[in-house]
Formats: C-alpha cells, structure tokens, sequence
C-alpha cells in the first residue's frame, strides 16, 4: 500500500479553499485504488493517461485540484476492454470492478473501480484506508476512434445519441409508451433485433457501447470521449490519436501519474487556452462525493468506530 505521513491528513487550504482531513483521506483511498490499477497496467504493458480534471490537476497542481474529489483515467477503447478482463480477475480481495460487463446494474458509460462495495464499518478496515469509511474509488474511460469520413463521423454519432438517450432516459420513455415507439426505429437503423425479456435496459446500454466502439486505430487518426463530445455537442471535441502514442510519469500529491506527453495540447482541447489559470468550475456531482454515504449513515443513525 501507499504510505502517508500524518501530516498529509491534516486540513489545508490551497488557492483559497479549504480542504478537510477526511477529504485528503479520501484522496489518499482514491490514490490508493489507482495504485492497483497501474500496478495491472504495468504488468500487462497497458498504457493509461490522466484526463479531464486529473490531468489538469497533474499539470497545474502536482496532484488534485483542491476543490476536486475525484480521479479520472482513460485508456484507448481495445486497452479499456483488456483492462476491465484483468481488473475482475486480479484486483486485492474486496475491491469492486463496475462496468457494463461486469455489473449487470452498472448504468454509467465508463467503468469505474473501487476499494469496497459498502461503507466500512469495521475498525480495522477502515484504519487499513487512512481513517476513511466510505467507498472510494477511480473512473476509468474508453477513448473511441472517430471515423475519418464526416459522414460517417455524423451518422456514429447520431447513432449513439439515439441509443444512448433512450437508455439514459429508459424509465421515463418506459412509463410514457415512447419506449416502444423508439425501439422500431433502433432495430432499423442499428440492424438489431432488441428482447423484450426484462433486459431491454441492459441491451440498449451495451449497444450504444458497442457503438461509440465501431472503428478501429486503423481506421482512423483522432481519439475522442464520446459522451463528452456528446454532452458538449461539439463534434470537435477529440484529439489526433499521436497525441497519446507516449505518455510520461508526472507528480502527482503522494505519488505519480501517467499523462500524455502532449498533455499541453490536449489540456487545450479539454479546458482552452488559459487553463493553466485557476478556476473554480462545476464538476458534475456533490462535493464531497461522500456526502450521500455519511447522509445514509447518519439517516440510520450508525455510528462508526473512527
């Protein structure tokens, strides 16, 4: 396991804001489960790189954003998949693969890894983690290629919001009847032919996954994060895939971490040019992102043995 001096722990402001002892415990389980997965990517000669906020941090704070309480990780699509096959089979007992193909609840389009399924509440597991109860883990995602045609480009793309979209919306399209207007139309264009058998959720899912995965590095030169591109609805959002041929070891709090060596150009795909300057920017979740596992423990009223 990593080792911390104690003084790590303690609170601490950076850039103005405030950063509690059990956050930089968090970050130290977060580090932690990171560990094992290079450790993987290491023995099996997988290339990994930092992305989104934990490049940034990497480059502009030699470890976390202070307001950041994640850390994010990707890997090209044919490396991911490898990945996921090794991660179940060989992770330390206790820890937790979440994907498509390893967890059949598992909603999110990219996986993530964690060091328990529950919230700890025995002493001695949780002193082992720094003091820190909750489940923590990294997120780990698939870089697609995009293909070269435009045309092409735009009907994978269109695809994908199609199928992705309904899966994320399945209920509400469920209860209203739309569902069944909409799946006609992905058989069609798709070339499928869905079950109704109880899994409708889980195949719309693992289709649109298989095509946000159509192309292959031969078939094309830029990488992208398709549901970023998507969510950003800029088809430009994506990366000459020579950008991430080589990757280096940068600092990163405790430890180090893999970023492409041209991080700076794809820093400024991610964040624009003047990324180098600290902002405060919304992540996407509640900060901290423990906040609703100690809600549930106070809820039910458990006291853990801290």
């Amino acid at each position: 396991m990593l080792q911390f001096d104690e003084r790590f722990f303690e609170e601490e402001t950076r850039d103005g804001f405030l950063i509690s002892s059990m956050m930089k415990r968090a970050w130290a389980v977060e580090m932690e489960v990171l560990s094992q997965v290079c450790a993987l990517c290491r023995k099996y000669g997988i290339r990994y790189y930092a992305v989104y906020g934990s490049l940034l941090g990497a480059i502009r704070h030699k470890g976390y954003i202070p307001w950041d309480d994640d850390i994010d990780i990707a890997l090209r699509r044919e490396d991911y998949t490898r990945l996921l096959t090794l991660l179940a089979k060989e992770l330390p007992e206790g820890y937790f693969v979440n994907s498509y193909y390893t967890c059949e609840t598992h909603r999110q389009p990219w996986a993530s890894v964690v060091n328990t399924r529950y919230i700890l509440q025995d002493a001695e597991k949780i002193r082992r983690f720094w003091g820190c109860p909750y489940v923590c883990g990294i997120d780990i995602f698939p870089m697609d290629y995009v293909a070269v045609n435009g045309e092409e480009d735009d009907a994978q793309m269109n695809l994908y919001a199609m199928v992705f979209g309904v899966a994320q919306s399945f209920e509400e399209y469920e209860a209203s009847g739309e569902l069944y207007e909409y799946l006609p139309q992905i058989e069609k264009f798709c070339g499928v032919s869905l079950s109704d058998d109880g899994t409708l959720h889980r195949q719309l899912l693992l289709l649109a996954d298989q095509i946000a995965g159509l192309y292959r590095e031969q078939e094309s030169d830029e990488l992208t994060l398709i549901t970023s591109r998507l969510n950003r609805g800029d088809r430009n959002f994506k990366f000459p895939k020579k950008w991430f041929d080589q990757s280096a070891e940068v600092p990163f709090e405790q430890m180090t971490i893999s970023v492409p060596t041209e991080y700076d150009q794809a820093l400024r795909v991610f964040y624009g040019d003047s990324y180098m300057t600290p902002a405060r920017y919304d992540s996407g979740h509640t900060y901290p992102f423990y906040r609703r596992q100690q809600q549930f423990l106070d809820d039910n009223h458990i006291t853990l043995p801290l």
